[in-house]
C-alpha cells in the first residue's frame, strides 16, 4: 500500500461571476486524479476554493450595490452547490477572505519583508485592469490585454529577479515541474529574458478591497500574491505543523495555461523567499473555446456546467469531459459539438470518474 500522501489542487476560482464549464473541466480532473489515488490506498488532500479579493470582485459588487462580502459570500454556494451536484469529492474549500488565509497571507508577507526581498518605489508604466497588473509595451502590443491604462503610482516590490537564475536552475534539474513539456519551454523562455521585480501591492484610495499589508495601512494585497498562498495555507502553514509536513510540498497543481506564469514563475520565487519546499508538478490544460475565442466569462461565451448535467447527466458528462480532449492539449471548440448535439451512448459510470 503507498504510503506518500498525494496531495492535488486546483486554481482557487475568481468569484466575480458564475462558474462554468472550464471551472468544471478543471474540477472534474482533479477529482479523478483524487479518487484514483485513495482507490490504490493513498491518503489524499484535495483541495479547490474562490478567489476574493481584487479589482474585478470590488467591481462586480458594486455593479450589483452590495458589499463586497456579502457578493463573496452568495457567490460561494454557486460553487459549492455545483460541486455537489458533479460530485466532486473534495476535502477542503478555501475561500481567501477566511481569516485563516488572511494571517497566513500577512505572515508570508512579513517573512519576505524581513529577509529584504520587499521594497517601495514609484511605478508608471502600463496597467491592465482585466489582468489586474502592470503590463510591457510588448504585452500591450499583443492583443491578449484589455482596458490598459497609464498609471503612475507608488507601490511595493518583490525582488521576483533575485531567484531568476534559481528558478531556472530548478526547472532544468526537474523535469516533471512543469507540465506538459511545451508549456515548460514557454516558461524557460521567458525566464530567459529580463524579469521585472512584481509589484504585489495596491493603494488603498484606489483598491480597498484586499488584505492589508501588514507593514504599511494604507495598502492592500495584490490579488495574485494573496491567493497563490491559499495552497499552504490550506494543509497547515503556520497552524498545524504535523499536517503542513505531510502534506506540503503538494503533488500536483493543476491549472489552465492562462495562468502558467503566475503558476510556474511568481509562486516559486515567492516559496524561495520564504524559506519552503516548491510544490512537485505544476500541469498547465488549454483553453476552452467557444468557436475559434477563448471561453471566458469576461467575453459573456461561457457555458453553465448545469445545463449538460439536467440535458446529459453528471456521470456520461463527467465523463465526456475527460474522454473528449487530451490532458494538457488546447481542447477543440466545445460549441462545434453542442451545436451540433452531442450523442451520449455510455453507460451510467460511477467510481473514479
Amino acid at each position: 500500500m503507498p504510503d506518500n500522501p498525494f496531495y492535488i489542487t486546483t486554481p482557487i476560482y475568481y468569484s466575480n461571476d458564475e462558474p462554468h464549464i472550464g471551472h468544471s473541466y478543471t474540477t472534474i480532473l482533479a477529482d479523478v486524479l483524487a479518487r484514483y489515488h485513495r482507490s490504490i490506498g493513498q491518503d489524499v488532500f484535495f483541495l479547490t476554493g474562490l478567489d476574493e479579493h481584487g479589482q474585478k470582485v470590488q467591481q462586480a459588487a458594486e455593479k450589483r450595490g452590495v458589499e463586497a462580502q456579502q457578493h463573496c459570500d452568495e457567490m460561494a454556494p454557486r460553487f459549492t452547490d455545483l460541486w455537489e451536484q458533479l460530485h466532486i469529492s473534495h476535502d477542503d474549500f478555501i475561500r481567501t477572505t477566511e481569516e485563516r488565509h488572511k494571517k497566513v497571507v500577512r505572515d508570508i508577507l512579513q517573512v519576505v519583508m524581513n529577509k529584504g526581498d520587499i521594497y517601495e518605489a514609484e511605478y508608471e508604466g502600463l496597467y491592465s485592469v482585466s489582468e489586474e497588473r502592470f503590463i510591457t509595451e510588448r504585452e500591450a502590443e499583443s492583443g491578449e490585454f484589455r482596458d490598459i491604462r497609464k498609471l503612475k503610482e507608488k507601490n511595493y516590490f518583490f525582488k521576483m529577479s533575485k531567484y531568476q537564475q534559481a528558478l531556472i536552475d530548478h526547472i532544468e534539474s526537474n523535469p516533471k515541474f512543469i507540465q506538459p513539456e511545451h508549456r515548460k519551454n514557454e516558461v524557460l523562455g521567458f525566464l530567459r529574458q529580463p524579469l521585472n521585480d512584481l509589484c504585489i501591492s495596491r493603494p488603498k484610495s484606489r483598491l480597498n478591497w484586499g488584505i492589508e499589508l501588514p507593514f504599511d495601512s494604507d495598502y492592500v494585497t495584490y490579488v495574485w500574491f494573496d491567493a497563490l498562498i491559499n495552497y499552504i495555507t490550506a494543509p497547515g502553514f503556520g497552524t498545524d505543523e504535523k499536517s503542513f509536513k505531510k502534506w506540503w510540498p503538494a503533488s500536483y497543481h493543476l491549472i489552465g495555461k492562462d495562468i502558467l506564469t503566475t503558476h510556474a514563475v511568481y509562486w516559486p520565487t515567492m516559496l524561495m523567499s520564504a524559506g519552503l519546499e516548491l510544490p512537485k508538478s505544476i500541469f498547465a490544460h488549454g483553453w476552452w473555446l467557444m468557436g475559434e475565442s477563448k471561453m471566458s466569462k469576461s467575453r459573456g461565451n461561457v457555458i453553465n456546467p448545469m445545463d449538460l448535467i439536467e440535458d446529459y447527466g453528471v456521470d456520461p458528462g463527467r465523463y465526456y469531459l475527460m474522454r473528449k480532449w487530451s490532458w494538457g492539449r488546447t481542447p477543440v471548440s466545445l460549441w462545434n459539438h453542442l451545436s451540433n448535439g452531442i450523442t451520449v451512448t455510455l453507460p451510467t459510470i460511477s467510481g473514479i470518474f
